[in-house]
């Protein structure tokens, strides 16, 4: 059933806007609204699709400076409009959804490069640029920020601070929280706030910290001072196959703890190597496949060829046989399959190299050579693309990136996946190493008749694995934020600083104003 749009802000409070930022800087137009009533939430791109969406922005605003950000925010208060800080809707928990309407404050137009210091090695930016282009221009001049989310062509500066981003290079640069030096924030209140770009600062509390991750909660970033590092002057690949899950899980401990730092470095397991690592397949050939992602046409060729006949079309695998594809990890021998990247300085990247090789080795790896991982690196962006493909096949997926000390780790990864396969097909790779721990990230794959069904199931999906990866004491996130999908389990983890949060919410927004019921706040 279509949703019947609900109407926008009316004539006399858009004029408003308009005659402070401009005609072109303003929309209440129908598609729009429809747009910017969504992110890249699964469960709002089912809503999307069938034309069922909930929840739309009063109007939708596009500031070009601080000073509008500012202007914005003070005819926000005077009409008592909720504000949605908007980068460019690429986060996959709801954390921009419009759930009491409001004005979304899309900030692209904030896209300027402000500064880059090739002496103190930082760039200060506003927060509307986006990820590529940022990468691009510090490539042009021989730098490189080090972030590479997935979504680096479709997300900005300001939603990786929001959402305290990671990049597929984490284990060598680290997460953006990691990279912020300085941070220029805009208050509730429409008070301009900065944080000074300072190495390694003591003064009190660490605001920045406070913003990072509060996802337009507390207010609205709008530049930011990171740092940055020489274009690396070599990147050399290599890939291992390890015996099992545990066996790799080691080799990736011993790196780390062993002061070495790949700058990519991926453990696949069982099925997802079965499926993916091993097809042999080139996945950027018309787009036919994904080693990092639920490759839908590869699983089905995969399948027709494992159990002829089984399978017609993808649609019904994924409808009535996720359990079966789960049991197809019976059909490999446990293998799992380790992709590694190093990059930088030439010799200390040598280095490196060769002494993964030998901790590898030790553990009875496999080398497999560097073209597995030199496959990876050329489709490690396609996931945000791929998407709309399986969604357009009828059924959704989506991704769970939680994370424990390596201790935990193991038993983490048993715990989600059990939980998760009586419900949906699943397979898991594990990313993101540092020292102390990493990440694991689940890809579950799943269908249902409509979205409202969908929804019910994603839903249940979802409280089966944080409420296994909470029993082992993980966290429910690694970086894709919380947003609205995961506001009760933050409560959870949070205990006893859930009413800290509150308590600092209420004092710096008390109109609750920003970005309303995310978080798990009201």
């Amino acid at each position: 059933m279509v949703s019947r749009l609900p109407n926008p802000a009316p004539p006399e409070i858009v004029d408003v806007f308009i005659a402070r930022l401009g005609a072109g800087a303003v929309s209440v137009a129908d598609h729009d609204r429809w747009l910017y009533a969504r992110d890249m939430y699964p469960v709002t791109l089912m809503h999307y699709a069938e034309g069922s969406l909930r929840h739309f922005p009063d109007l939708i605003v596009h500031p070009a400076n601080t000073e509008e950000v500012v202007a914005v925010i003070d005819l926000a208060r005077s009409f008592n409009m909720p504000v949605i800080p908007f980068g460019a809707g690429s986060g996959v928990c709801g954390g921009t959804m419009p759930i009491r309407g409001g004005v979304m404050l899309d900030l692209k137009r904030m896209h300027r490069i402000l500064e880059v210091n090739d002496r103190d090695l930082t760039v200060r930016a506003q927060a509307g640029i986006m990820g590529q282009t940022l990468e691009m221009e510090l490539n042009r001049r021989g730098f490189t920020m080090g972030h590479f989310p997935s979504s680096i062509h479709c997300s900005t500066l300001g939603g990786w601070v929001a959402a305290r981003s990671a990049g597929q290079c984490s284990s060598k640069y680290g997460k953006i929280e990691d990279m912020v030096l300085g941070l220029e924030f805009v208050l509730p209140d429409g008070t301009i706030a900065r944080t000074p770009a300072v190495p390694h600062g003591g003064a009190g509390p660490s605001w920045q910290q406070i913003v990072l991750g509060s996802e337009g909660t507390l207010g609205v970033v709008t530049e930011a001072t990171c740092r940055i590092w020489p274009a690396p002057a070599q990147r050399r690949f290599l890939a291992y196959e390890f015996s099992d899950v545990r066996t790799g899980v080691e080799a990736m401990r011993l790196v780390m703890q062993n002061d070495l730092r790949p700058a990519a470095m991926r453990l696949y397991d069982p099925l997802d190597t079965l499926m993916v690592g091993k097809s042999g397949a080139e996945e950027d050939s018309g787009g036919s496949g994904l080693m990092d992602f639920i490759p839908v046409q590869q699983i089905e060729t995969r399948l027709r060829t494992l159990i002829p006949r089984a399978f017609r079309r993808t649609q019904r695998f994924v409808a009535g046989y996720a359990e079966i594809g789960n049991k197809l990890e019976k059909l490999s021998k446990g293998e799992c399959l380790m992709v590694l990247m190093f990059e930088g300085e030439t010799r200390l990247t040598d280095y490196e190299f060769e002494a993964t090789q030998h901790l590898c080795d030790r553990l009875g790896g496999i080398n497999r050579g560097p073209e597995p991982a030199m496959k990876w690196f050329r489709n490690r962006h396609h996931v945000s693309y791929k998407m709309s493909k399986v969604f357009y096949n009828g059924a959704f997926v989506d991704t769970i990136e939680v994370a424990a000390s390596w201790t935990r780790l193991p038993a983490l990864y048993d715990a989600v996946r059990a939980a998760i396969r009586p419900l949906a097909f699943v397979m898991a790779h594990f990313s993101h190493a540092y020292p102390d721990g990493g990440s694991i990230y689940f890809t579950f794959l799943s269908s249902a008749p409509n979205a409202t069904e969908a929804e019910r199931k994603h839903k249940a999906i979802w409280h089966a694995a944080l409420t296994a990866a909470m029993a082992v004491k993980a966290t429910i996130s690694h970086h894709h934020g919380i947003g609205l999908s995961k506001g009760e389990y933050l409560r959870r983890e949070l205990g006893e600083w859930f009413p800290v949060f509150e308590t600092l919410k209420s004092v710096m927004d008390a109109e609750n104003r920003f970005n309303p019921g995310k978080l798990g706040l009201a």
